[in-house]
């Protein structure tokens, strides 16, 4: 377990249980005497944790300090040691590794960092499980994109050159597929969809094209037209945040 692992379970520990001693810690964590005293010293020193020693429960709990500046050892509500940011956060990271599987290359890479997000989850897996059942990040559906057309896409953004993409037209509506040049500036992914930000060469204008409804891409040898970031977030962002 790495130190920044073993200081998130220290507290989720004290949090949850209100008072922990420190052979308990130690087991927990399954460290040396020597380890712990550093962890905690660097949690109180460092990152200003109210971590301290409760003599008459022989074990270590957080203080806290009332509205007329008292200082107590109110426990706080077991379990709940996220705010609402870290814990969307986390359970957000740990679908999408999950998702992965281990049975791909990028899979087995990465499930050290999935049993670690389980372990800032919860003080145990059990524990870790039941939080992902009783707190659930609904996820927008998914909508892919066909075949290469992603790594092309995105190589061409990267490498800066312009594309030709076949765009299908609104189904049901009188618009048939046509043929796009553009030059591509950014991938944005909102709510399940990738989209690609470009510029379009046929009206001279930014325009944004959802990657799903994209049927054919081509590479150009012609260099992409460069347009400031700037420019492309006041123009794209901004209108779809006014939609």
């Amino acid at each position: 377990m790495e130190r920044t692992e073993r200081f998130c379970k220290i507290e989720m520990l004290i949090r949850s249980r209100g008072c922990v001693s420190f052979a308990d810690l130690m087991t927990e964590l399954a460290v040396s005497r020597a380890t712990l005293k550093r962890d905690l010293d660097h949690l109180r020193t460092r990152m200003d944790a109210a971590i301290v020693y409760d003599r008459d429960r022989n074990g270590y709990r957080f203080e806290t300090v009332d509205r007329n500046g008292r200082r107590s050892f109110t426990a706080e509500s077991p379990g709940v040691w996220f705010n609402e940011r870290e814990i969307h956060a986390l359970l957000t990271m740990h679908q999408l590794l999950d998702g992965l599987g281990v049975n791909g290359s990028m899979g087995r890479h990465l499930q050290p960092l999935l049993d670690k997000l389980t372990g800032m989850l919860g003080t145990s897996e059990s524990e870790a499980r039941e939080l992902t059942r009783r707190v659930r990040v609904v996820a927008p559906v998914h909508r892919p994109v066909r075949g290469r057309h992603f790594e092309r896409l995105a190589s061409a953004v990267l490498e800066r050159r312009r594309l030709r993409l076949t765009v299908e037209g609104e189904p049901g509506g009188c618009d048939r597929d046509r043929d796009r040049v553009v030059s591509p500036m950014r991938l944005v992914h909102e709510e399940g969809v990738w989209f690609l930000d470009s510029w379009d060469h046929d009206h001279e204008a930014l325009c944004r094209i959802a990657l799903p409804s994209v049927r054919s891409v081509q590479t150009l040898e012609a260099r992409a037209k460069e347009v400031a970031m700037r420019v492309i977030e006041a123009e794209l962002d901004t209108a779809l945040q006014r939609a």
